[in-house]
């Protein structure tokens, strides 16, 4: 039932992040491991325990995974500056006590200096999001959206439902980076591409799915950006020779706005009203059909995972998949 069962403690700890993954067979040793949060925790069921604390730790923002196999019942307050994003692993019947009957469609949002009283069922693992107040209000100036305190009300935990899809989608990307980091700790690989997986998961978390969460929160929200003030195809087709021409290299989508002198949120309307995609994603196609070229070449030398690596590509699960979707096969089958 746990998503990822590991009872050997994981460490690593480089310039670029700290992920730590932690077993505890002690119900309230793992609640006073619980960082930014002060809780008062009751188990409910079972004489034994078992639970799983997983974090990705960066500047100004974290990403846990808790895990736990028992019934209970959490009361506490957060950390004074830090907003937190709670969205369930999977269907999580109960999120915040007595309030909300849910499916897979809810994203939690407790903000700093606030109580918050959770009923959680057996197994019902959540990925929770913790971001630096001043980073968050830095983040609603680049994405042209209100103040964080009013467009996610500071005054009391709640709980936005959102499209499904959304959802699955952070569930996606903030799986993919756990998995990256456990499979990273049973690699023997060189320190340059352990380097450059690291810094593919700190920006993938700082540059891209906190601006995702507030995103899918602006979406479901339905606040817009006039469209008579955006150039919007000049901009469209800025943005996708930059993509075309740094097929091989770091760009991010942070990067391209700030080029173009555009806000994230802007650059994600232009793309979902011209192509029903994000931005992200359709680099990655641009990306996965540069691949499928390079594949197809008969003088070529370099093994998939080199190839994939250089266009940015470092899970091969993930690759696989969405290869196979666009393409019909998989690399391996090029």
């Amino acid at each position: 039932m746990f998503i990822f069962d590991n009872k050997t403690n994981i460490l690593i700890n480089s310039q670029e992040l700290t992920f730590k993954s932690e077993y505890f067979c002690n119900f309230s040793r793992y609640f006073q491991n619980r960082e930014f949060i002060d809780l008062d925790a009751l188990q409910l069921s079972g004489d034994h325990f078992e639970g799983y604390l997983s974090r990705i730790i960066i500047d100004e923002v974290m990403l846990e995974l808790s895990q736990r196999n028992c019934l209970t019942n959490v009361a506490g307050v957060t950390h004074s500056k830090m907003w937190v994003f709670a969205i369930p692993f999977q269907v999580n019947p109960v999120f915040f006590q007595n309030l909300y009957s849910l499916e897979n469609n809810c994203l939690g949002i407790v903000p700093p200096k606030s109580e918050i009283s959770v009923f959680q069922h057996p197994f019902s693992n959540r990925f929770q999001l913790y971001v630096h107040d001043n980073y968050l209000q830095q983040l609603c100036q680049t994405l042209e959206l209100p103040e964080a305190k009013k467009f996610l009300n500071s005054s009391a935990s709640s709980i936005v439902i959102c499209p499904s899809e959304k959802i699955c989608y952070l569930q996606q990307s903030c799986h993919q980076l756990y998995q990256m980091l456990f499979n990273l700790d049973r690699q023997q690989i060189s320190g340059q591409r352990k380097a450059l997986r690291l810094n593919f998961v700190r920006q993938k978390l700082k540059e891209e799915i906190v601006k995702d969460f507030l995103v899918t929160l602006a979406v479901t929200k339905d606040i817009k950006t006039p469209k008579n003030t955006i150039r919007r195809t000049s901009i469209l087709k800025k943005a996708e020779e930059m993509m075309r021409k740094n097929l091989r290299s770091d760009l991010t989508i942070p990067a391209i706005c700030q080029d173009l002198e555009v806000s994230q949120r802007t650059l994600e309307y232009i793309f979902k009203d011209f192509y029903q995609m994000s931005p992200y994603n359709y680099f990655k196609l641009l990306r996965l059909n540069a691949l499928h070229q390079s594949l197809n070449k008969n003088n070529q030398t370099k093994l998939i995972y080199e190839i994939a690596e250089e266009l940015g590509f470092f899970h091969r699960g993930y690759l696989a998949s969405d290869y196979k979707k666009l393409f019909g096969y998989f690399p391996s089958e090029t």
